[in-house]
């Protein structure tokens, strides 16, 4: 799907204005800001996680539906739980910051901000994206991505219709996101998820069930 002129030149204009201004966001990216944008969408991977579910559920009655629903997880899941966060964390004027996030997402910003992503991912999220292997496979983690889009549009612009492994293939990556990477950094900045989904940062929680729940209530 072609650009307009108007998305042309702001596609341009970000490229540019990024270029100028990587270094000094990543020098300035905080943690705090990070933990601010989840904690104000506490429920940020519901959607992603409900659509994974979906797919589990499809990919057993149609193959090329159930793909679908794990490309929709992926790229939901990866746009809301990681991507939409950090670019927010880069803008350090509230009022603006959700108009420039949405923005940033669109068209190929994903493909442009693939670097910053990944350094900060990298200093602050303890995932090394550009290196990042699910278990048991030899391809890296954003080739896998980058082959689930492929297959998406074939399915939705052309009918092509998915193969089971095309299937899998987008349930584990999304699997891989939302279960596993969204997780782990949720904990490296001191938060944590209820429900696979609820963002939480009530550090007595992982205390619930013991002793020391019994100690802290105590006192």
């Amino acid at each position: 799907m072609s650009m307009t002129l108007e998305e042309g030149v702001y596609e341009d204009f970000i490229a540019q204005l990024y270029e100028e201004h990587k270094k000094e966001a990543i020098e300035e990216f905080t943690v705090e800001r990070l933990q601010s944008y989840y904690l104000k969408n506490k429920l940020l991977a519901k959607p992603a996680l409900q659509a994974l579910k979906e797919a589990r559920n499809l990919v057993k009655l149609n193959v090329t539906a159930g793909f679908i629903f794990g490309a929709i997880s992926m790229e939901v899941g990866l746009k809301a739980t990681l991507l939409k966060p950090i670019v927010y964390g880069l803008v350090h004027i509230d009022s603006i910051a959700g108009i420039i996030t949405d923005l940033t997402i669109s068209h190929t910003g994903m493909d442009r901000y693939r670097n910053l992503l990944s350094q900060i991912l990298k200093d602050h999220g303890a995932v090394d994206l550009d290196n990042y292997k699910r278990e048991g496979t030899n391809k890296s983690f954003w080739e896998e991505i980058k082959e689930v889009q492929k297959v998406r549009n074939l399915v939705v612009h052309r009918g092509q219709l998915a193969s089971v492994e095309q299937a899998e293939l987008s349930i584990n990556v999304a699997s891989e996101i939302l279960e596993k990477i969204f997780p782990k950094i949720l904990n490296k900045i001191g938060l944590h998820l209820h429900d696979d989904f609820r963002v939480c940062d009530d550090w007595k929680c992982k205390y619930a069930g013991t002793e020391m729940e019994k100690l802290i209530k105590g006192t």
